[in-house]
């Protein structure tokens, strides 16, 4: 079996040499820093000249707007996140699991550079010419960044599966990405980071318990109590994410950049408001495919940013496909309303589609309201409910409810295909998304408009 020279950080490249054999010895060592939350984002600056590092042109479903050198390199280092990517782990045909560093990071993919960049701009690309049997190494990591660079001599491959023959750049990119976090080479034989690769390298994808009691021991071991957390993720350029540990008024979304360049930041939107277990944002027009992060504003240590998940903003929700979002009031009785829907929004279909909202307050009126603009939470009365449907809106027309006062028991119903059967100027149109709530009379309510909200769906209209 062949035993080739991976890698090592910085001025540590001369002392490969007497690494090239397994040692008896196991354990894992670190370089003795960590990433702070600046650092978290990598790019690639595809320079590959050999063909076999590019040879796979299929997008993954779970790694959108990728192929080649740059969707290796992309789940080389996501094996490395805190969870399963996705909340899957899948799009690798050799591990069971991509995303296993079950530690409080997480990395921040920022798509292509347009060069090598410096040693602290946190960029992979090929150089030129060879080091003996060193295939790639890591420069000056630190808590400043760092910079990948793997050698052009060598045959890369890009797979997506495993890789017999030459040098399979997925396995070095996650070694390499280890040094990038603070991890130094381990004994352990099996690890990842041991200084070898056996073969191809293509075991090196997969990071194993070594590797991840070392990342563990820089960035402690996940708090899932504390650490933001993303569960699902729907939706296009309006995008509706569902999890847990958010923040309520302090929210910062973190896309990957379109296209390439830039400086490695996130494209973020600041300031989003949650409930703690939803959120829902616009994605700004500099985001592109890539992954979605969560920071919680007010947190700066390595509790504060969540798994990533993957998002295209080409992609949406399915025709039909109804989503909830946003926080109901709850009524001066107590009543906590929440939509719900029976059949297909359709712009031609008279096959109802009814919207209803049930534990309301009985025998209150109410009408729907809807608009095409995207979701939004701006507080409404007195500050316990939020108008969740961007302006301008249309009105479905006033509802008599049903059921007993002061209890809730109340229903209020409409059939919104026939509405806009009724009224065509309301009709949006096949594959409109459009946002849809409910406003109602709470005559109790302390706020001076006597009146609340429930929740809201987000819908794509069919045919």
């Amino acid at each position: 079996m062949n035993i080739t020279r991976l890698v090592l950080p910085g001025a540590a490249v001369a002392l490969a040499a007497t690494l090239l054999v397994p040692q008896p010895s196991e354990g894992f060592a670190t370089l003795g820093f960590k990433l702070p939350q600046s650092q978290r984002d990598f790019r690639i600056f595809n320079n590959f000249s050999d063909p076999g590092a590019n040879n796979n042109t299929v997008i993954d479903p779970d790694f959108p707007g990728y192929d080649g050198a740059e969707l290796a390199i992309w789940k080389g280092c996501v094996e490395w996140a805190s969870e399963p990517h996705n909340m899957n782990g899948l799009g690798d045909p050799t591990q069971t699991v991509l995303g296993s560093g079950q530690a409080n990071f997480d990395p921040s993919f920022q798509g292509n550079a347009n060069g090598i960049g410096g040693i602290n701009d946190n960029v992979h690309s090929e150089l030129t010419g060879s080091s003996g049997g060193v295939l790639a190494f890591t420069e000056s990591p630190d808590t400043s960044g760092w910079r990948i660079r793997y050698y052009s001599v060598w045959n890369w491959k890009d797979g997506p599966g495993s890789v017999s023959s030459g040098t399979d750049l997925q396995g070095v990119a996650c070694h390499e990405y280890g040094h990038a976090l603070g991890m130094d080479h381990s004994a352990n034989t099996g690890a990842t980071m041991y200084p070898s690769i056996f073969g191809s390298g293509t075991s090196q994808r997969s990071i194993n318990a070594d590797d991840i009691a070392g990342i563990q021991s820089i960035y402690g071991v996940i708090d899932l109590t504390k650490k933001p957390h993303i569960e699902t993720l729907v939706g296009g350029a309006t995008i509706h994410i569902t999890g847990f540990n958010f923040e309520l008024t302090d929210n910062e979304v973190w896309f990957t950049q379109a296209g390439s360049g830039g400086n490695g930041d996130p494209k973020k939107v600041t300031g989003v408001v949650s409930d703690g277990t939803t959120i829902d944002v616009v994605a700004p027009a500099s985001a592109g495919a890539g992954d979605v992060l969560i920071k919680k504003g007010f947190v700066t240590g390595q509790k504060g940013i969540s798994n990533p998940f993957a998002w295209d903003p080409t992609t949406g929700p399915s025709c039909g496909v109804v989503i909830n979002y946003c926080t109901p009031g709850t009524s001066a009785s107590g009543c906590t309303p929440s939509l719900t829907t029976t059949g297909e929004p359709s712009a031609t279909n008279a096959q109802p589609f009814v919207v209803s909202s049930t534990n309301m307050e009985g025998s209150k009126d109410g009408l729907f309201f809807y608009g095409t603009n995207g979701q939004q939470a701006v507080s409404w009365g007195n500050g316990s409910s939020f108008q969740c449907v961007i302006p301008p809106v249309k009105r479905g027309g006033l509802l008599n409810g049903t059921g007993t006062p002061n209890t809730c028991d109340g229903l209020l119903s409409q059939d919104i295909n026939a509405r806009w059967a009724a009224k065509p100027a309301h009709n949006p149109g096949a594959g409109a998304i459009m946002q849809l709530q409910l406003w109602y009379r709470d005559p109790a309510n302390t706020s001076n408009q006597t009146t609340s909200l429930t929740d809201a769906i987000e819908f794509v209209v069919c045919p």
